[in-house]
């Protein structure tokens, strides 16, 4: 099994780079689409090893959205976009109005803004990286699932695990109104993807 090497100072701040760049286009995205001004706190950007991630989201048995999106191409990798029950209702208010809904049964419209907005969040990272790497990355069309915290993360670690050990963990705070929110995105990219990522940035 593959690991990551270390990163030094400069590979770090170039993935705080990409996160910043990538939160400012998901914040006007996101605003655009709810109506709402948001605010968005610096992202924290980190590697960390998939032992490490249930216990660093804290949030295995709590009901979640996922939203997973596959990148090929140059940059093969997967993107997971998870919000919280609270997030996602907040997104689901603002746009669409009403109550709040029983996540386990939205219907097509919440479900298809729901993908919406993970599209939204996964390809503010996906265009920051294709703009800075200058090289073209094919998406899937996003996959959906509302489940558990733990069963959302176990189909991507499951296949994640036969190529690496390690994750890249995007965490970002948001606020709404009197409201604030953490959503996270984790990058799955195959090893050889990263170490390209990383070797063309430096160049």
């Amino acid at each position: 099994m593959n690991n990551y090497t270390p990163l030094d100072q400069i590979s770090i701040d170039i993935l705080s780079e990409l996160g910043n760049v990538g939160t400012g286009n998901a914040v006007t995205s996101l605003s655009q689409m709810t109506g709402h001004s948001l605010e968005i706190e610096l992202p924290k950007v980190e590697i960390v090893k998939y032992q490490d991630i249930y216990r660093i989201l804290g949030e295995a048995e709590e009901l979640q959205t996922g939203i997973m999106v596959q990148v090929a191409g140059k940059l093969k990798g997967t993107f997971l976009f998870l919000l919280s029950e609270t997030f996602t209702q907040s997104i689901l208010r603002a746009v669409l109005g009403g109550e709040n809904r029983k996540l386990t049964d939205l219907d097509e419209m919440d479900r298809s803004l729901i993908c919406e907005l993970g599209n939204i969040m996964c390809g503010s990272y996906i265009r920051a990286l294709s703009q800075l790497l200058d090289m073209d990355m094919d998406v899937t069309v996003p996959e959906m699932c509302i489940d558990m915290g733990g069963a959302i993360l176990s189909v991507p670690l499951s296949r994640f695990l036969k190529v690496s050990e390690q994750i890249l963990l995007i965490e970002n705070k948001f606020r709404m109104g009197n409201q604030s929110f953490m959503g996270r995105i984790l990058f799955l990219p195959e090893q050889e993807s990263l170490e390209a990522m990383l070797s063309s940035v430096r160049e």
